[in-house]
């Protein structure tokens, strides 16, 4: 069933006439269709339910259509690149037994009318082609796609839960909120940390299943090691649920990893993750085995001096946060490039010998943040042609995301809007030499169009895998 949601502002459109639409001729013909090979990644699969749709796609190596029903994890990619979780939790699959689809069609600065549609359509997908346990089907997501990821669990019942990495998700309607599980991951170095602080807050209020994760790392997709942890949380989860049978064996080597993995924080004076993995391990352990040993370990670490010392020191560093980032925002247009440059070099200065490891991850959070706000702006200039004012912040964002690509990119396009030719192909070579891959949206790009008979500009694509 779906929840009937139109909400314009929080770039999500829902209706019941997505669901549900195949005929019993069309749901014969689909199920008689060979499904692909099992243990390998497919790159891209058209959707057979809806054409218009594709996806990244990995079935494990178990399934061989032999009756038995599997869950599946649907992940959301805010470039569209279903290919890219797909490839980097491939081996996480295989391992739990799910069936791992990534949607090319889901992604950042969609219009609202396009995006419950695709995912209403992915999930259409998933029911009617693939052998999947009804009760386990899973959204992940990276930054967009998590609040996405998060927005459609509310609003879709068919949705068991949501791994959401990098960014949180709206929760003014608090109404469906315990309809699904909620396992939130978030990079130390993330500048959407705190976001995902304030949501596990929230969610606790509401008292919803959830537990929210960090790791030392920056806003990207985790590691494979760490969105371990999720694709144990539903396991786990569907076992107290009874959706899935109780297995010991899983169940102690999950448990065995929490003890291995609080030992080694503690033997590097990490309390705050120490802590966070006790938690974690008496919510896993929850319902199925006894977690007094994780209580008593939590306790422990809660009762050291420098436990409370490290707390306290990361609630006034986030707080500093909030406010360096109100003030990057508003000097982006009324700070000259002396400012910048002097405020970008204490950001990136390293600390000093003793100095407090959270200084650190505040200034990589805080430059992260200004890449993002940066690239927004500067995109928002271009496409309203206002080059002056894209040209200032793409300075800015050179000088804060040396590394960066989308700089000389966006240059290239403002060059071409005021068709300079020759130093547009030189600001894309530099753009693919720093790692610009994405050859698709460089041939789609209108700006470009002109450029097909240049010599230098066929050389670039060559150039590009």
């Amino acid at each position: 069933m779906v929840r009937p949601f139109i909400k314009i502002g929080l770039a999500f459109i829902f209706t019941g006439s997505a669901f549900g639409c195949n005929s019993s001729a069309e749901k014969r013909e689909i199920n008689s269709v060979q499904l692909p090979k099992s243990g390998v990644v497919h790159d891209r699969m058209v959707a057979i339910t809806n054409k218009d749709l594709s996806y990244a796609l990995y079935l494990p190596s178990g399934l061989n259509g032999d009756g038995m029903l599997y869950p599946v994890i649907l992940a959301l990619d805010p470039g569209g690149s279903g290919l890219t979780p797909v490839k980097k939790y491939k081996e996480l699959a295989e391992k739990y037994g799910y069936i791992l689809m990534g949607s090319n069609d889901s992604h950042n600065g969609q219009p609202t009318t396009e995006i419950g549609p695709v995912i209403t359509g992915m999930l259409g997908e998933i029911r009617s082609v693939y052998p999947c346990d009804s009760n386990r089907i899973y959204l992940a997501g990276f930054s967009g796609g998590s609040r996405v990821a998060g927005m459609a669990a509310t609003y879709y019942e068919g949705v068991k839960g949501v791994i959401g990495c990098g960014a949180g998700f709206p929760t003014e309607d608090k109404t469906h909120l315990a309809a699904f599980d909620y396992f939130g991951i978030a990079g130390t170095a993330d500048f959407n940390m705190n976001e995902m602080i304030q949501l596990d807050r929230i969610l606790e209020q509401v008292g919803m299943r959830h537990f929210i994760t960090t790791f030392p790392g920056p806003h990207a997709w985790p590691p494979a090691g760490v969105m371990e942890d999720g694709f144990q949380w539903c396991t786990l989860n569907a076992m107290k649920d009874g959706t899935l049978k109780r297995d010991d064996v899983v169940i102690g080597r999950i448990m065995a990893g929490f003890d291995i993995r609080i030992a080694k924080e503690r033997y590097d004076n990490q309390l705050i993750p120490a802590a966070e993995i006790c938690k974690e391990a008496i919510l896993f352990g929850e319902g199925l085995i006894s977690t007094d040993k994780f209580k008593k370990e939590l306790q422990s670490i809660s009762d050291l001096p420098e436990y409370k010392n490290q707390v306290a020191y990361r609630q006034k560093i986030l707080k500093k946060e909030a406010i360096e980032q109100q003030s990057l925002m508003e000097g982006l247009f009324s700070k000259d490039e002396a400012w910048w440059k002097a405020r970008i070099d204490k950001m990136n200065s390293k600390p000093m010998q003793n100095c407090n490891p959270e200084d650190t991850l505040m200034n990589a959070r805080l430059k992260a943040f200004l890449s993002l706000v940066c690239y927004s702006n500067a995109d928002a200039a271009i496409k309203q042609r206002n080059r002056e004012v894209a040209k200032t912040v793409i300075t800015v964002y050179e000088m804060a995301d040396p590394q960066n690509p989308e700089p000389n990119y966006m240059r290239a396009v403002i060059l071409l809007q005021r068709y300079d030719s020759t130093a547009a192909v030189k600001q894309l070579g530099i753009a693919i030499s720093k790692g610009f891959s994405d050859k698709i949206r460089m041939m789609q790009q209108p700006e470009f169009q002109g450029l097909k008979n240049s010599p230098d500009y066929f050389d670039l694509l060559q150039k590009m895998k």
